[in-house]
Protein backbone atom coordinates (compact mmCIF):
# COMPACT_ATOMS: atom_id res chain seq x y z
CA UNK A 1 0.00 0.00 0.00
CA UNK A 2 3.03 2.01 1.13
CA UNK A 3 3.64 2.14 -2.55
CA UNK A 4 1.43 3.88 -4.03
CA UNK A 5 2.61 7.03 -1.94
CA UNK A 6 5.30 7.02 -4.43
CA UNK A 7 3.63 8.12 -7.45
CA UNK A 8 3.43 12.03 -8.80
CA UNK A 9 0.26 13.91 -7.55
CA UNK A 10 0.31 14.80 -11.22
CA UNK A 11 0.19 11.17 -12.99
CA UNK A 12 -1.95 7.98 -12.65
CA UNK A 13 -0.76 5.27 -11.40
CA UNK A 14 -0.14 2.68 -13.92
CA UNK A 15 -2.88 0.73 -15.49
CA UNK A 16 -2.17 -2.63 -14.00
CA UNK A 17 -2.33 -0.59 -10.45
CA UNK A 18 -5.52 1.51 -11.07
CA UNK A 19 -7.26 -1.77 -12.00
CA UNK A 20 -5.96 -3.27 -8.65
CA UNK A 21 -7.15 -0.65 -7.05
CA UNK A 22 -10.87 -0.48 -8.76
CA UNK A 23 -11.21 -4.04 -7.52
CA UNK A 24 -9.66 -3.41 -3.92
CA UNK A 25 -12.33 -0.82 -3.83
CA UNK A 26 -15.14 -2.32 -4.99
CA UNK A 27 -14.42 -5.22 -2.44
CA UNK A 28 -14.58 -2.24 0.12
CA UNK A 29 -18.33 -1.00 -1.11
CA UNK A 30 -19.23 -4.65 -1.01
CA UNK A 31 -17.90 -5.21 2.21
CA UNK A 32 -19.26 -2.07 3.56
CA UNK A 33 -22.61 -3.12 1.60
CA UNK A 34 -22.88 -6.40 3.36
CA UNK A 35 -22.34 -4.75 6.61
CA UNK A 36 -25.11 -2.12 6.54
CA UNK A 37 -28.01 -4.40 4.62
CA UNK A 38 -29.53 -4.80 7.40
CA UNK A 39 -29.51 -1.15 8.66
CA UNK A 40 -30.50 -0.31 5.02
CA UNK A 41 -34.14 -2.38 5.16
CA UNK A 42 -34.83 -0.83 8.59
CA UNK A 43 -34.09 2.72 7.48
CA UNK A 44 -36.39 2.36 3.84
CA UNK A 45 -39.00 0.94 6.32
CA UNK A 46 -39.12 3.73 8.53
CA UNK A 47 -39.46 5.82 5.58
CA UNK A 48 -41.95 4.13 4.46
CA UNK A 49 -43.98 5.25 7.45
CA UNK A 50 -42.75 8.29 8.56
CA UNK A 51 -42.66 10.55 4.88
CA UNK A 52 -41.63 13.31 6.68
CA UNK A 53 -39.21 12.14 8.82
CA UNK A 54 -40.08 14.54 11.38
CA UNK A 55 -39.23 17.51 8.89
CA UNK A 56 -41.71 20.12 8.58
CA UNK A 57 -42.73 20.24 4.63
CA UNK A 58 -45.77 23.10 5.19
CA UNK A 59 -42.97 26.06 3.73
CA UNK A 60 -42.12 23.83 0.57
CA UNK A 61 -45.32 21.78 -0.19
CA UNK A 62 -45.15 19.63 -3.08
CA UNK A 63 -47.74 17.76 -4.65
CA UNK A 64 -48.92 15.34 -7.66
CA UNK A 65 -47.85 12.82 -10.07
CA UNK A 66 -44.89 11.86 -12.00
CA UNK A 67 -45.11 10.42 -16.11
CA UNK A 68 -45.68 7.18 -14.26
CA UNK A 69 -48.25 7.98 -12.10
CA UNK A 70 -46.31 7.47 -8.85
CA UNK A 71 -46.96 10.16 -6.07
CA UNK A 72 -44.68 13.31 -6.02
CA UNK A 73 -44.38 12.82 -2.23
CA UNK A 74 -42.88 16.56 -0.72
CA UNK A 75 -39.94 16.20 1.70
CA UNK A 76 -38.58 19.47 3.39
CA UNK A 77 -39.01 21.41 -0.03
CA UNK A 78 -38.18 18.06 -2.39
CA UNK A 79 -40.25 16.97 -4.85
CA UNK A 80 -39.51 13.17 -5.62
CA UNK A 81 -40.16 11.36 -8.67
CA UNK A 82 -39.38 7.70 -6.96
CA UNK A 83 -41.87 6.34 -4.96
CA UNK A 84 -39.79 6.75 -1.51
CA UNK A 85 -40.20 2.79 -0.69
CA UNK A 86 -37.48 2.39 -3.58
CA UNK A 87 -35.10 4.99 -2.26
CA UNK A 88 -31.92 3.74 -1.34
CA UNK A 89 -30.16 4.86 2.23
CA UNK A 90 -27.78 7.31 0.69
CA UNK A 91 -30.54 9.68 -0.36
CA UNK A 92 -32.19 9.89 3.05
CA UNK A 93 -31.33 13.00 4.82
CA UNK A 94 -29.76 13.33 8.15
CA UNK A 95 -31.39 10.14 9.48
CA UNK A 96 -27.82 8.39 10.54
CA UNK A 97 -27.05 9.31 14.00
CA UNK A 98 -28.44 12.94 14.40
CA UNK A 99 -29.17 11.85 18.54
CA UNK A 100 -26.17 9.13 18.31
CA UNK A 101 -23.47 9.16 21.07
CA UNK A 102 -20.59 8.59 18.66
CA UNK A 103 -18.11 10.96 18.64
CA UNK A 104 -17.97 11.36 14.94
CA UNK A 105 -21.97 12.88 15.27
CA UNK A 106 -21.08 15.12 17.95
CA UNK A 107 -18.87 17.33 15.72
CA UNK A 108 -15.57 15.26 16.05
CA UNK A 109 -14.65 13.77 12.92
CA UNK A 110 -11.41 11.63 13.74
CA UNK A 111 -10.17 9.67 16.65
CA UNK A 112 -8.96 10.54 20.04
CA UNK A 113 -6.45 8.03 20.26
CA UNK A 114 -3.20 9.74 21.31
CA UNK A 115 -0.91 6.57 20.09
CA UNK A 116 -1.70 5.56 16.76
CA UNK A 117 0.77 3.07 15.28
CA UNK A 118 0.84 0.50 12.59
CA UNK A 119 -0.21 -2.03 14.65
CA UNK A 120 -3.49 -0.02 14.91
CA UNK A 121 -4.12 0.56 11.53
CA UNK A 122 -3.60 -2.83 10.76
CA UNK A 123 -5.80 -4.15 14.03
CA UNK A 124 -8.58 -1.80 12.61
CA UNK A 125 -8.00 -2.80 9.50
CA UNK A 126 -9.05 -6.39 10.48
CA UNK A 127 -12.01 -5.51 12.44
CA UNK A 128 -13.35 -3.91 9.52
CA UNK A 129 -12.97 -0.08 10.69
CA UNK A 130 -12.07 -0.13 6.91
CA UNK A 131 -12.39 3.63 6.27
CA UNK A 132 -10.37 4.82 9.35
CA UNK A 133 -7.36 2.91 7.77
CA UNK A 134 -7.56 3.38 3.94
CA UNK A 135 -9.45 6.62 3.80
CA UNK A 136 -6.38 8.47 4.41
CA UNK A 137 -5.02 7.17 1.33
CA UNK A 138 -5.69 9.44 -1.43
CA UNK A 139 -5.12 6.94 -4.15
CA UNK A 140 -7.71 4.71 -2.86
CA UNK A 141 -10.20 7.91 -2.00
CA UNK A 142 -9.62 8.18 -6.20
CA UNK A 143 -10.13 4.34 -6.85
CA UNK A 144 -13.41 3.83 -4.30
CA UNK A 145 -15.26 6.89 -6.11
CA UNK A 146 -14.22 5.15 -9.45
CA UNK A 147 -15.40 1.78 -8.13
CA UNK A 148 -19.01 3.46 -6.72
CA UNK A 149 -19.43 5.42 -10.17
CA UNK A 150 -18.99 2.12 -11.83
CA UNK A 151 -21.95 0.52 -9.31
CA UNK A 152 -24.40 3.17 -9.76
CA UNK A 153 -24.18 3.23 -13.68
CA UNK A 154 -25.30 -0.54 -13.38
CA UNK A 155 -28.38 0.43 -10.89
CA UNK A 156 -31.97 0.49 -11.48
CA UNK A 157 -33.16 4.03 -12.62
CA UNK A 158 -35.44 3.82 -9.41
CA UNK A 159 -32.44 3.50 -7.29
CA UNK A 160 -30.76 6.57 -8.31
CA UNK A 161 -31.58 9.86 -7.04
CA UNK A 162 -34.64 11.79 -7.93
CA UNK A 163 -35.92 15.42 -8.96
CA UNK A 164 -35.23 18.46 -7.41
CA UNK A 165 -37.75 20.70 -7.93
CA UNK A 166 -37.51 23.98 -5.88
CA UNK A 167 -34.99 26.83 -6.41
CA UNK A 168 -31.93 26.89 -4.77
CA UNK A 169 -30.44 29.11 -2.16
CA UNK A 170 -27.12 29.57 -4.15
CA UNK A 171 -28.59 30.76 -7.99
CA UNK A 172 -25.12 32.44 -8.42
CA UNK A 173 -23.07 29.83 -7.79
CA UNK A 174 -20.83 28.04 -10.11
CA UNK A 175 -20.69 24.31 -9.95
CA UNK A 176 -17.95 23.46 -11.84
CA UNK A 177 -15.40 26.75 -10.48
CA UNK A 178 -16.45 25.21 -6.68
CA UNK A 179 -15.39 21.62 -7.45
CA UNK A 180 -12.35 22.90 -9.27
CA UNK A 181 -11.73 24.91 -6.28
CA UNK A 182 -11.93 22.25 -3.49
CA UNK A 183 -9.85 19.39 -5.92
CA UNK A 184 -7.18 21.91 -6.15
CA UNK A 185 -7.28 24.13 -2.30
CA UNK A 186 -9.52 21.57 -1.02
CA UNK A 187 -11.87 24.23 -0.09
CA UNK A 188 -14.58 26.61 -1.56
CA UNK A 189 -15.14 30.02 0.87
CA UNK A 190 -18.57 31.41 -1.19
CA UNK A 191 -20.99 30.26 -0.21
CA UNK A 192 -22.92 32.24 1.31
CA UNK A 193 -26.91 31.81 2.71
CA UNK A 194 -29.35 35.01 2.43
CA UNK A 195 -30.11 36.86 5.45
CA UNK A 196 -33.71 35.16 5.92
CA UNK A 197 -32.16 31.37 6.25
CA UNK A 198 -29.26 32.56 8.80
CA UNK A 199 -32.32 34.86 10.83
CA UNK A 200 -34.81 31.30 11.09
CA UNK A 201 -32.08 28.94 11.62
CA UNK A 202 -30.52 31.25 14.71
CA UNK A 203 -34.17 31.67 16.16
CA UNK A 204 -34.48 27.88 15.78
CA UNK A 205 -31.26 27.35 18.18
CA UNK A 206 -31.70 29.99 20.55
CA UNK A 207 -35.59 27.74 21.46
CA UNK A 208 -33.38 24.93 21.49
CA UNK A 209 -32.42 22.46 24.33
CA UNK A 210 -28.87 21.79 24.13
CA UNK A 211 -26.75 18.90 24.73
CA UNK A 212 -22.62 19.33 26.07
CA UNK A 213 -20.26 17.45 24.10
CA UNK A 214 -18.86 15.53 26.75
CA UNK A 215 -22.25 14.56 27.91
CA UNK A 216 -24.89 13.74 25.05
CA UNK A 217 -27.47 12.44 27.33
CA UNK A 218 -27.01 14.22 30.09
CA UNK A 219 -29.11 17.32 31.98
CA UNK A 220 -30.09 19.59 28.56
CA UNK A 221 -29.38 23.60 28.79
CA UNK A 222 -30.17 26.68 27.08
CA UNK A 223 -28.33 29.13 25.16
CA UNK A 224 -28.79 31.64 27.59
CA UNK A 225 -28.41 29.43 30.38
CA UNK A 226 -24.18 29.87 29.73
CA UNK A 227 -22.15 32.87 30.47
CA UNK A 228 -18.46 32.88 30.00
CA UNK A 229 -18.27 29.09 29.06
CA UNK A 230 -20.13 28.24 32.54
CA UNK A 231 -23.62 26.87 32.22
CA UNK A 232 -26.38 27.52 35.16
CA UNK A 233 -25.64 24.08 36.93
CA UNK A 234 -21.83 25.12 37.19
CA UNK A 235 -20.61 22.92 34.25
CA UNK A 236 -18.13 24.04 32.45
CA UNK A 237 -19.23 24.22 28.99
CA UNK A 238 -17.37 24.79 25.84
CA UNK A 239 -19.34 23.66 22.90
CA UNK A 240 -23.71 22.86 23.38
CA UNK A 241 -25.37 21.03 20.41
CA UNK A 242 -28.78 20.62 19.01
CA UNK A 243 -30.42 17.45 17.92
CA UNK A 244 -31.97 16.60 14.88
CA UNK A 245 -31.13 20.39 13.35
CA UNK A 246 -33.22 19.31 10.37
CA UNK A 247 -36.48 19.46 12.51
CA UNK A 248 -35.50 23.24 11.05
CA UNK A 249 -37.22 24.02 7.43
CA UNK A 250 -34.07 26.19 6.83
CA UNK A 251 -31.75 23.20 7.52
CA UNK A 252 -33.88 20.50 6.02
CA UNK A 253 -34.01 22.51 2.85
CA UNK A 254 -30.26 23.52 2.91
CA UNK A 255 -29.62 19.60 3.18
CA UNK A 256 -31.76 19.32 0.20
CA UNK A 257 -30.36 22.36 -1.68
CA UNK A 258 -30.06 21.05 -5.58
CA UNK A 259 -27.02 23.01 -6.14
CA UNK A 260 -25.25 22.26 -2.53
CA UNK A 261 -25.95 18.62 -4.10
CA UNK A 262 -24.83 19.28 -7.14
CA UNK A 263 -21.79 20.37 -5.73
CA UNK A 264 -21.55 17.15 -3.62
CA UNK A 265 -22.13 14.59 -6.53
CA UNK A 266 -20.01 16.66 -8.74
CA UNK A 267 -16.82 16.22 -6.55
CA UNK A 268 -17.67 12.49 -5.83
CA UNK A 269 -18.87 11.22 -8.69
CA UNK A 270 -21.23 9.51 -7.37
CA UNK A 271 -24.16 10.50 -4.51
CA UNK A 272 -23.32 10.19 -0.65
CA UNK A 273 -24.40 7.37 1.49
CA UNK A 274 -24.61 9.31 4.31
CA UNK A 275 -25.75 12.65 5.19
CA UNK A 276 -25.54 14.33 8.81
CA UNK A 277 -26.26 18.13 10.00
CA UNK A 278 -24.44 19.32 12.92
CA UNK A 279 -25.93 22.70 14.32
CA UNK A 280 -23.49 23.72 17.55
CA UNK A 281 -22.89 26.88 19.58
CA UNK A 282 -19.14 27.19 20.80
CA UNK A 283 -19.06 29.79 24.04
CA UNK A 284 -16.63 32.07 24.26
CA UNK A 285 -14.73 31.94 27.53
CA UNK A 286 -11.37 32.12 28.76
CA UNK A 287 -11.14 28.26 29.14
CA UNK A 288 -7.24 27.37 27.84
CA UNK A 289 -6.86 24.73 25.53
CA UNK A 290 -5.87 21.61 28.22
CA UNK A 291 -9.39 21.89 29.60
CA UNK A 292 -11.47 22.07 26.30
CA UNK A 293 -9.48 18.98 25.48
CA UNK A 294 -10.44 17.70 28.54
CA UNK A 295 -13.91 18.56 28.07
CA UNK A 296 -13.92 16.77 24.70
CA UNK A 297 -13.49 19.97 22.75
CA UNK A 298 -10.48 18.57 20.88
CA UNK A 299 -11.08 19.90 17.37
CA UNK A 300 -9.07 22.68 18.31
CA UNK A 301 -6.31 20.84 17.46
CA UNK A 302 -5.13 20.41 13.46
CA UNK A 303 -6.15 17.11 12.30
CA UNK A 304 -7.81 15.21 9.06
CA UNK A 305 -11.04 13.40 9.04
CA UNK A 306 -11.25 9.63 8.50
CA UNK A 307 -14.80 8.88 9.14
CA UNK A 308 -15.17 7.65 5.19
CA UNK A 309 -13.49 7.43 1.77
CA UNK A 310 -15.17 10.52 0.45
CA UNK A 311 -15.81 13.39 2.47
CA UNK A 312 -17.03 16.88 2.04
CA UNK A 313 -18.36 19.05 4.60
CA UNK A 314 -20.53 22.14 4.08
CA UNK A 315 -20.79 25.18 6.83
CA UNK A 316 -21.83 27.95 7.81
CA UNK A 317 -21.63 31.07 10.20
CA UNK A 318 -24.65 31.60 11.62
CA UNK A 319 -23.42 34.61 13.59
CA UNK A 320 -20.88 36.79 12.84
CA UNK A 321 -17.23 35.21 13.21
CA UNK A 322 -13.73 35.88 13.66
CA UNK A 323 -10.29 34.58 14.85
CA UNK A 324 -11.69 35.39 18.52
CA UNK A 325 -14.68 33.70 18.35
CA UNK A 326 -13.85 30.38 16.69
CA UNK A 327 -13.06 30.77 13.33
CA UNK A 328 -12.07 28.02 10.55
CA UNK A 329 -8.63 27.07 10.12
CA UNK A 330 -7.29 24.50 7.65
CA UNK A 331 -4.35 24.25 5.47
CA UNK A 332 -4.31 24.18 2.02
CA UNK A 333 -3.89 21.66 -0.60
CA UNK A 334 -3.04 19.42 2.40
CA UNK A 335 -5.68 16.75 1.24
CA UNK A 336 -3.85 15.01 -1.48
CA UNK A 337 -0.60 15.14 0.35
CA UNK A 338 0.65 13.75 3.43
CA UNK A 339 4.03 12.59 4.37
CA UNK A 340 3.39 8.47 4.93
CA UNK A 341 4.47 9.44 8.67
CA UNK A 342 0.94 11.55 8.83
CA UNK A 343 -0.44 8.86 7.36
CA UNK A 344 0.22 5.68 8.99
CA UNK A 345 -0.09 7.92 12.41
CA UNK A 346 -2.62 9.93 14.85
CA UNK A 347 -4.47 11.65 12.34
CA UNK A 348 -4.00 15.01 14.88
CA UNK A 349 -0.72 16.62 14.77
CA UNK A 350 0.88 19.80 16.16
CA UNK A 351 0.98 23.45 14.60
CA UNK A 352 4.90 23.48 14.18
CA UNK A 353 4.59 19.85 12.21
CA UNK A 354 1.64 20.99 9.90
CA UNK A 355 3.56 24.47 9.24
CA UNK A 356 6.76 22.40 8.67
CA UNK A 357 5.49 20.54 5.97
CA UNK A 358 3.07 22.35 4.61
CA UNK A 359 4.48 25.62 4.84
CA UNK A 360 2.14 28.52 7.02
CA UNK A 361 1.89 30.82 4.08
CA UNK A 362 -1.09 27.65 3.38
CA UNK A 363 -3.08 28.35 6.31
CA UNK A 364 -5.96 30.62 6.10
CA UNK A 365 -8.23 31.32 8.77
CA UNK A 366 -12.03 31.58 7.20
CA UNK A 367 -13.91 34.96 8.79
CA UNK A 368 -17.03 36.58 7.92
CA UNK A 369 -20.45 37.70 8.95
CA UNK A 370 -23.06 35.84 9.44
CA UNK A 371 -24.07 33.53 6.54
CA UNK A 372 -20.58 33.39 5.27
CA UNK A 373 -20.56 29.73 4.04
CA UNK A 374 -17.80 27.16 2.81
CA UNK A 375 -17.75 23.71 1.36
CA UNK A 376 -14.54 21.71 2.16
CA UNK A 377 -12.55 18.04 1.69
CA UNK A 378 -12.02 17.51 5.03
CA UNK A 379 -9.45 15.12 4.31
CA UNK A 380 -7.44 18.24 4.41
CA UNK A 381 -5.54 19.43 8.20
CA UNK A 382 -8.23 21.62 9.94
CA UNK A 383 -9.10 22.83 13.35
CA UNK A 384 -11.60 25.36 14.69
CA UNK A 385 -9.85 28.38 16.64
CA UNK A 386 -11.01 28.49 20.31
CA UNK A 387 -13.45 31.30 21.33
CA UNK A 388 -12.43 33.87 23.66
CA UNK A 389 -14.10 36.88 23.05
CA UNK A 390 -17.73 35.69 21.27
CA UNK A 391 -19.77 33.12 20.81
CA UNK A 392 -20.31 31.39 17.80
CA UNK A 393 -22.74 29.25 16.07
CA UNK A 394 -21.67 27.00 13.06
CA UNK A 395 -24.34 24.49 10.80
CA UNK A 396 -22.37 21.57 9.15
CA UNK A 397 -23.82 19.34 6.54
CA UNK A 398 -21.70 16.24 6.90
CA UNK A 399 -21.59 13.97 3.33
CA UNK A 400 -19.75 10.96 3.84
CA UNK A 401 -18.73 7.52 2.19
Amino acid sequence: MNALLCFPRTKAPPAPIQAGLFLFSSELIARNHRAEVQEHVCVRREADENLAFNAPTEPYPASGTDSSGNPAIGLGGIELKYPLSCWPEMMIPARNGAQCTDRKNLGVGYSEEKNVTLATLVTKALSKDSTYVFGRFHSIRIAYSAARRAAEYFQPPQWRAGTWSFPTLFPAADVPEIVKSIRKEAVFVGLNLPAYVVEEIKEFALRQPLHAIYDPNGPTFRYSDVSDGTAADGRRMPVGGVSNPERCPAVQRLIDDPVLRSIVREYFGHEPRKIIALLHWSFGSPMDDEERRHLKHIVIDYHYDVDGYNLLYASFYITDTDRYSGAHVMMKRSHNRKPLRMLIGSVRASVDAVYKYFGKENEIIIEGPAGTGFVQDTSCYHRASPPTRGDRLMLAIRFIN
